[in-house]
């Protein structure tokens, strides 16, 4: 009997290790979501890009955006928007549809070459498995692939490149070099991966000397980065939560993966300083991430290929109870599997919702290509897109103009309760309008109806007039 229940369990890990079963699934929970928000534009990075490659397709280049924090300097990476733009030139592809669909397929193709990554180092196959499922259910890796951001263009050149490194052709090696050079026009931290990520490689097979070109191009990338398009590090303070997506961080990392990943550092001490490459190379990232959270979608990596060493430990221990072993580890594979679905759900939601369209489509209708328009940051970069209209604040904060002080001004005018010093932000400002949301009424700025703004505007019709209420959204116009 012990030997046909083993002998089913080798049969159901050998199909659950399959390339097909990992490339399936993966493909299955990329195209998810797209049932049930439809296949249209989802949050703000979608929003943004497709602003700003409409412009550039219009009117090349620009100085200076006019609508982003009451108007800026044109300082952002060009590397998403160019490369929608020449897709667009070359393939005839507007670029809603290429906003909408490339995701997936960049999503996809990076699995492809993470799994292909681990099978030339020799990853035994559940091993190689484990960190496949991780990564694909982890939820920077969802964030990145399941709607356009800064990170789906840039994360998949670096799993190409690194593969066309580690190559035996010689000729597809030299393609790594242009591959690399292409992220001279994405953020800062996505080349300093490239380079971590190579001279690890290139150390580990003790060939410093064919580092020598892949250096001089990042480094180069990392000058021509900082130095022309100034869009560099954005070295910023966060918070710890934002850190992890179970304490409500955007694409944070997963507890269980961490718990994981600790087992699996024990593993690597097995071999103690001989794994030194490996602990260099974790440690380097923890200070990149500590400087830039961005870099959080890299060091996922990093930790699911240590969460599926660390569960493979875990198994394989020495336990008194067979059942407390197979229970333990189907709680935290159960954790793993919990956290990408929990994102998954959050994103299962239209963002914007059609309400909310309708509510900006009225901005656009109603109100002058002049007028700034107050509300949360986080509806800032659809009152940019959707509305055509200059927003006071917006998630993308790197390089705005006294964005510190726009968000204290911000935050004043949110919970002030003095009509005298509330009109003289908004005027000071030339705010012209205060767009205000049910979520923003429902603990994403107040938690009850007769608090700060709330209570003032209402109490006030003289100096604000309502000219939009429907479904809980709610336009004030400042008199």
């Amino acid at each position: 009997m012990k030997n046909a229940l083993e002998g089913l369990r080798k049969a159901y890990i050998s199909l659950f290790a399959s390339p097909y079963a990992i490339f399936s699934v993966g493909l299955v929970i990329l195209i998810l979501p797209y049932f049930f928000r439809g296949f249209a534009l989802h949050g703000q990075e979608s929003y943004f890009f497709k602003r700003i490659s409409e412009f550039i397709l219009e009117n090349n280049i620009p100085d200076y955006d006019f609508l982003s924090f009451g108007g800026r300097a044109f300082f952002y990476s060009m590397g998403a928007p160019l490369s929608l733009v020449i897709a667009n030139l070359l393939f005839k592809i507007n670029i809603t549809n290429l906003l909408v669909f490339t995701p997936t397929i960049f999503g996809f193709l990076s699995l492809a070459f993470f799994y292909l990554i681990l099978r030339h180092f020799n990853v035994k196959k559940n091993t190689l498995s484990f960190a496949c499922y991780m990564l694909v259910l982890s939820p920077p890796f969802l964030y990145s692939f399941t709607h356009f951001t800064s990170f789906t263009i840039p994360l998949f050149l670096n799993l190409l490149g690194f593969y066309f490194i580690i190559n035996e052709k010689k000729k597809i090696n030299h393609i790594a070099v242009a591959v690399y050079f292409l992220l001279t026009f994405f953020d800062a931290v996505h080349i300093l991966f490239g380079l971590l990520l190579s001279l690890f490689y290139f150390y580990k097979t003790k060939n410093l000397k064919r580092f020598i070109p892949y250096s001089f191009v990042l480094l180069f990338a990392m000058y021509l980065n900082n130095h022309f398009m100034k869009y560099g590090l954005d070295i910023t303070n966060h918070r710890f939560y934002e850190y992890f997506f179970t304490f409500g961080g955007v694409y944070g990392l997963s507890i269980f993966l961490l718990f994981l990943s600790f087992f699996g550092l024990i593993w690597l001490w097995k071999r103690k300083y001989n794994n030194l490459i490996y602990y260099i190379f974790l440690i380097s990232s923890l200070v990149i991430l500590l400087l830039n959270i961005k870099y959080l979608v890299y060091f996922n990596m990093a930790l699911c290929i240590l969460g599926a060493y660390g569960l493979k430990y875990i198994y394989k221990f020495r336990w008194s109870s067979t059942i407390i072993r197979n229970l333990t580890v189907m709680l935290l594979i159960g954790g793993i599997l919990f956290s990408g679905v929990s994102f998954l759900i959050e994103n299962f939601k239209q963002d914007p919702s059609d309400e909310l369209n309708d509510t900006l489509d009225y901005l656009e209708k109603k109100t002058s290509p002049r007028d700034v328009i107050l509300t949360h940051e986080k509806y800032g970069m659809y009152i940019n897109s959707i509305s055509k209209r200059k927003n006071f604040v917006d998630f993308n904060k790197v390089y705005a103009p006294g964005s510190k002080l726009r968000f204290f001004y911000m935050e004043k005018v949110f919970h002030s309760r003095r009509l005298d010093e509330l009109l003289n932000l908004v005027r000071n400002n030339r705010v012209s309008y205060i767009l205000i949301t049910p979520e923003m009424k429902n603990g994403l700025v107040w938690n009850k109806d007769n608090e700060g703004l709330l209570y003032v505007i209402k109490k006030n019709p003289d100096y604000f007039n309502l000219v939009y209420d429907k479904d809980g959204y709610e336009i004030w116009r400042i008199l």
